[in-house]
């Protein structure tokens, strides 16, 4: 199963803390050709979103879109 799975570098464009959630964090990161993506992650314990804009990170492209706490991931 793990080889299904589409593995992608992404940068990150810009990042927010999601509303009534202190583990989370909006990002929206370029996955390239010039598309953008949203994603949730629950990484706001340790990293705060200025320290993650710019950074490149892997984004595993095919899961299936959800939304969580009312945002679009």
């Amino acid at each position: 199963d793990f080889m299904k799975a589409e593995l992608r570098v992404a940068q990150i464009i810009d990042a927010k803390p999601v509303p009534k959630a202190k583990k989370l964090l909006q990002l929206l990161v370029d996955v390239g050709e010039g598309r953008h993506r949203s994603v949730v992650a629950g990484i706001a314990e340790a990293y705060s979103p200025g320290q993650l804009v710019g950074r490149k990170v892997i984004l595993v492209a095919n899961l299936e879109p959800a939304v969580i706490r009312g945002v679009p991931s």
